[in-house]
């Protein structure tokens, strides 16, 4: 190992491997508590894609638009044993969390020593995007935690022969997690096999008939939303080859590559991202003359994490795409911070000076995370559109609690079905938090397949035939085609709400009463495929 020029950077710079030992379990427990203690007494509304999910698992499937089933599954799972409550869902993504962050211990611990274990704890804890990650219920919590015990099974299966089975059904289990969390889990079979490929003391495990059999059972898991895609025009399939098609919405070239660039800085914090991108530039070029551990973490990172940026040249990227690849490149600079690493991965020992800088940067952006929304509730900024980052979380229960009256005022209360209008994330986010946690339909005003809304049954299929519907518009300029409204026996306009949400933030709605359904309507052709005009005047123009 190559020791560092001096220990003084270090905060725990004269602690004995048992006190390092205790120091990390320390962390963890301190930094799961926070989590837990701000999940419970801070449960901010659903985001659009955590109530969306929710109502994934309302209507239990083998598959779904656009991910896996296993969203639904915990979420089916979850709140029956906890009950529909938003603390419920926030709670279960903190949890998760605590997997992860044990599994991170587990790792640095085994693939280096104690000093490196306390600094990967240190700087997950002190990553901004754990704050997201650990505090909101979407694929990526699972995801991570997945491919943090697929990492971890795959190390021991070649580092403990007493237990190989036992590690590679571990490993065959967390793959199949994986796949039932996002799609991007089939990249981790890819990249063991890579990494076997080109180590030298691992080779001859790809000889190993337990290790393509594990791979082979953890494929198993792919069937259910296979099977389930195979029944629908291989819907998931089509949604994530628009998303991997590219499109920089017609702005100069490199501007996408800057904005990534910038927001992976961002949810890193940016010393922390310096490191990164600088440890796996080195381990690339210096890739046969690391150690095994070294080897191991730059190939489940450096590959992928360069691909991500070549591909934010010609595509819009989300932050989050990224986020396994981090796993194992953290881990690295962790270790070679704690002066862990072998000679081999050789940057400059004096940039170790900068490992408190980036704690203290990363712990501040992550409490800024914690406590910026409360702060702006306390002074009164809530909402505000420039200040607040989680104005997209304001504001759903209070809407939900308003809108409830009109739901008691129908005429016949016992025969009408709800429809959300535009956005998906309207119709969950209503759904989740209306009285009742009513069934709530959606309208693609557009002919094709937009959500999971228009995979499940309509009011038609349904049988409501006759019914009358109450149709919510969150948006108090968009209007409804005519070719929805004529799908009733009459449709009017039935009241406008205001929902003042914070001094800073006002969310508008206006509710439509369509008597007697006829037919389901089928939406209007795609802009650009026709001279058909996108809009029709409201009924109340």
């Amino acid at each position: 190992m190559a020791a560092p020029d001096s220990d003084s950077y270090l905060p725990f710079a004269s602690c004995d491997e048992p006190r390092l030992d205790r120091l990390a379990w320390r962390l963890i427990l301190v930094g799961s508590l926070v989590r837990l203690l701000y999940a419970a007494l801070y449960p901010m509304n659903l985001a659009g894609d955590e109530a969306y999910y929710w109502q994934w698992g309302q209507h239990l499937d083998w598959g779904y638009f656009s991910k896996p089933p296993g969203i639904a599954w915990l979420m089916a799972l979850v709140t029956t044993l906890g009950g529909d409550h938003t603390v419920t869902i926030r709670l279960t993504s903190a949890v998760i969390g605590v997997g992860s962050l044990l599994l991170v211990r587990l790792l640095a611990r085994h693939l280096f020593d104690a000093r490196a274990a306390v600094l990967a704890v240190l700087i997950t804890l002190a990553t901004p995007a754990n704050v997201l990650l650990n505090l909101m219920l979407t694929i990526d919590a699972p995801l991570v935690f997945c491919w943090s015990a697929a990492l971890w099974c795959l190390w021991q299966w070649v580092h403990d022969e007493k237990k190989a089975g036992l590690w590679l059904a571990g490993l065959s289990l967390a793959l199949a997690g994986g796949y039932l969390s996002k799609q991007m889990m089939l990249i981790f079979p890819l990249l063991a096999i890579i990494w076997l490929a080109t180590s030298p003391l691992h080779r001859a495990r790809l000889k190993s008939p337990g290790f393509w059999t594990a791979i082979a059972i953890s494929l198993i898991a792919l069937l259910p939303p296979l099977w389930w895609n195979s029944q629908h025009d291989w819907v998931t399939f089509h949604h994530t080859g628009g998303q991997l098609a590219g499109d920089t919405d017609n702005r100069p070239f490199g501007y996408t590559f800057v904005e990534y660039l910038a927001t992976q800085a961002g949810v890193l914090s940016p010393v922390i991202f310096f490191f990164v991108i600088a440890t796996a530039v080195i381990g690339l070029k210096h890739f046969r003359k690391l150690g095994d551990a070294e080897r191991f973490l730059i190939m489940f990172s450096a590959p992928a994490i360069g691909v991500m940026f070549l591909m934010s040249l010609r595509q819009t990227m989300l932050p989050n795409w990224a986020a396994v690849y981090y796993i194992a490149a953290l881990l690295l600079v962790a270790a070679w911070l704690a002066g862990s690493t072998t000679a081999s991965l050789s940057l400059p020992a004096r940039w170790r000076r900068a490992t408190r800088p980036a704690l203290i940067i990363g712990f501040v952006m992550v409490a800024v995370g914690y406590l910026w929304a409360p702060a702006l509730e306390a002074l009164g900024y809530s909402g505000h559109p420039k200040l607040d980052p989680m104005r997209r979380l304001r504001g759903h229960q209070v809407s939900a609690e308003a809108l409830a009256p009109f739901l008691e005022k129908v005429p016949r209360p016992d025969q009408t079905f709800i429809v959300a209008q535009d956005h998906r994330y309207n119709a969950s986010q209503l759904g989740f938090y209306l009285p009742g946690q009513p069934e709530i339909y959606r309208w693609e005003r557009y002919d094709q397949i937009a959500s999971q809304y228009e995979l499940w049954p309509n009011p038609v299929d349904d049988g409501k035939v006759g019914w009358d519907a109450l149709v919510i518009m969150p948006n108090a300029d968009k209007k409804i085609p005519l070719r929805f409204q004529g799908a009733f026996e009459s449709f009017e306009l039935i009241g406008t709400l205001d929902v003042p949400v914070s001094p800073h933030y006002e969310r508008h709605f206006r509710l439509f009463l369509g008597k007697s359904l006829k037919e389901w309507p089928q939406g209007m052709a795609v802009p650009g495929t026709t001279e058909e005009p996108a809009e029709a005047p409201d009924s109340d123009s």
